[in-house]
C-alpha cells in the first residue's frame, strides 16, 4: 500500500500544482492594476520568476503573452520586464522559449507608453547576453521583419530601439543575417511612411558596426552613405544627432573602406559643425575629429566624389551669400571702365599733316595714360573684392553669434523642462503619498467604527439578557 501511494501521488499532484500556478500567477497580475497592491503583486511575480521550475517556464510565459492592451501599464510595463529577470535568472534554460518570448516583446512594441518600449529594449539586450545556446537570428530576424513591415509608428520605433540594443550587446551577432538585412532596412531612409527615422539611423549605425571590417560591402555604402549624410541637415535635430552617429560608426567599423570616403564626408561634417543644438553640435565635431584621424584616400577611389560635391552644394546653398561680384560681372565692370586710349592705341587715327615724329609722341603718350588707367582699374575691381570679403566675414560672425545665443536659449529652455518634470514628479509623489495616508486613515477608521458596532451588539445583548 505505501508503494502504491508513492506512485499515484506524483500523477496527481503535478496538475494540481500547474493549476495553483496559474490561478496565482493571474491573480498577481490583476494585483498589479490596484495601486495599493501593486508592489507587493509585483514582489510576488518576481519571486515566482526566479523559483519556476523548466517544466514550469511554458506556462509563465504564457500568462504574461495573454497580457493585452487594456490592461494598465504596470502590468504591460512588468510582463516585460518579467522576461527580463527570466532571462538574468535561468539563462540558457530557456533556449526552447526563445521564440516565444521575442513574440511577447514584439506584442509590446505598439504600445503608446515609452516606458513599456523601454522596458522590450532591456529585455531583447537581457535575452541576446543570457540565452546565448540558439542562434542571433532567433531574437534578430522577428524585430528585422518588424522593423520593415510594421506600418504602426510605435511599433518602427520599438522595433529599431530593440535591434540595435540587441546587436550592440551580442558577442556574436549573425554577421551574414544583417548583410542581407542592411539594404532592405536602408531603404527605408528613403520611405515616406516610415516616421522613426532617428530611430531606424541608430539601427543602421548598430548594424554597419557589427558588419564593419568583417565582410563589409562596398557597394551598399556606396548607396547608403550618401542617404545617411543628407540627414545631417534634417529638421530633426534628432534625426541629425542620429545621423551623425551613423557616420561615426562608419569611421571606426569601417578601417579600410571609410578611408574612401574622407573626402565627401569632411566636407559635409565641416559645413554641419555649428548646429545650434548643443547636443547635435558636440556629436558633429567628435565623428569630424574621428574622420580626421583616418588616411587620407587614394586619388582613383574616391567614390563618394560626386554625392559628396553635391551634398555640400545643397547644404552651402541655405547659408546667406551676400551679393558679391563674380568673375563675369568684373570683367563687364573692367570693360566698362577701359579707357579710351587703349581703343586709340589699337586703333590710330589716320596721319594727317602734322609731322611723323610728332604723332608717335602722341600715340606713346596715350599708351602712357591707359596703363595708368588699367591700373586704376584694376585696383578699383580688387577693392571691391576685398570691401566684398569683409562684408562676408562679418555676416558669418553675426550668424555665428546668433548660433550661439540659439543655443544658449535652447539649454536654457531644456533645464526650464527638466526642473519642470522634477516638480511635477515630486508633486506626484506627494500626491501619492497623500491617497497612502488616506487610504490608511479611511482602513483604520473604518476597523474602528466596526469594532464599536460590535461592542455595543454584544453590551445591548448582555444587557437584554
Amino acid at each position: 500500500m505505501p508503494s502504491v501511494q508513492m506512485r499515484s501521488s506524483p500523477s496527481v499532484s503535478p496538475p494540481r500544482t500547474v493549476t495553483d500556478l496559474k490561478q496565482r500567477v493571474i491573480a498577481c497580475l490583476n494585483r498589479l492594476s490596484d495601486r495599493d497592491t501593486q508592489s507587493l503583486a509585483a514582489a510576488e511575480l518576481d519571486s515566482i520568476a526566479l523559483n519556476l521550475s523548466p517544466d514550469a517556464f511554458s506556462l509563465f510565459i504564457n500568462c504574461l503573452q495573454t497580457t493585452d492592451s487594456s490592461a494598465k501599464s504596470p502590468v504591460r510595463k512588468h510582463c516585460v520586464s518579467l522576461l527580463s529577470l527570466l532571462s538574468r535568472s535561468h539563462g540558457d534554460s530557456l533556449a526552447p522559449h526563445l521564440p516565444k518570448m521575442v513574440s511577447t516583446v514584439l506584442r509590446r512594441l505598439r504600445d503608446p507608453d515609452t516606458s513599456v518600449r523601454a522596458a522590450c529594449a532591456t529585455a531583447s539586450v537581457d535575452m541576446t547576453t543570457n540565452i546565448t545556446e540558439p542562434p542571433f537570428s532567433v531574437l534578430a530576424g522577428p524585430m528585422v521583419e518588424a522593423l520593415i513591415h510594421d506600418c504602426d509608428a510605435n511599433a518602427q520605433i520599438g522595433a529599431a530601439v530593440c535591434l540595435a540594443a540587441a546587436i550592440d550587446a551580442a558577442d556574436d551577432p549573425d554577421v551574414e543575417q544583417l548583410q542581407k538585412a542592411l539594404p532592405k532596412i536602408g531603404k527605408l531612409l528613403k520611405s515616406e511612411g516610415f516616421k522613426a527615422k532617428p530611430e531606424l539611423l541608430g539601427a543602421i549605425g548598430s548594424v554597419i558596426g557589427a558588419i564593419g571590417g568583417r565582410n563589409s560591402d562596398k557597394a551598399v555604402l556606396d548607396w547608403l552613405l550618401p542617404n545617411v549624410l543628407e540627414f545631417l541637415s534634417s529638421d530633426d535635430w534628432h534625426a541629425r544627432k542620429a545621423a551623425a552617429e551613423a557616420v561615426a560608426r562608419v569611421a571606426t567599423a569601417e578601417e579600410e573602406l571609410a578611408p574612401l570616403y574622407k573626402k565627401a564626408c569632411l566636407g559635409v561634417l565641416e559645413s554641419r559643425r555649428f548646429d545650434k543644438v548643443k547636443l547635435v553640435r558636440e556629436r558633429m565635431n567628435h565623428t569630424l575629429s574621428l574622420w580626421k584621424q583616418l588616411g587620407d584616400d587614394s586619388p582613383d577611389s574616391s567614390s563618394l566624389s560626386k554625392s559628396g560635391k553635391g551634398i555640400n552644394n545643397t547644404l552651402k546653398s541655405k547659408e546667406k551669400n551676400p551679393n558679391v561680384p563674380t568673375g563675369s560681372k568684373l570683367n563687364d565692370v573692367e570693360d566698362e571702365l577701359r579707357p579710351l586710349g587703349t581703343k586709340r592705341v589699337l586703333f590710330p587715327a589716320k596721319p594727317s599733316k602734322v609731322k611723323e615724329n610728332r604723332s608717335n609722341k602722341s600715340q606713346a603718350v596715350a599708351v602712357v595714360q591707359s596703363g595708368d588707367e588699367e591700373e586704376e582699374s584694376n585696383s578699383s575691381s580688387s577693392s571691391q573684392r576685398k570691401n566684398a570679403e569683409e562684408e562676408l566675414s562679418l555676416i558669418r560672425n553675426q550668424i555665428t553669434q546668433i548660433e550661439k545665443q540659439q543655443s544658449s536659449l535652447l539649454d536654457l529652455f531644456q533645464r526650464f523642462m527638466e526642473s519642470s518634470q522634477n516638480e511635477m514628479q515630486s508633486l506626484g509623489r506627494r500626491v501619492r503619498c497623500l491617497e497612502t495616508s488616506f487610504s490608511v486613515l479611511s482602513t483604520d477608521l473604518l476597523v474602528s467604527r466596526t469594532l464599536t458596532q460590535n461592542g455595543n451588539h454584544k453590551r445591548n445583548a448582555h444587557l437584554q439578557n
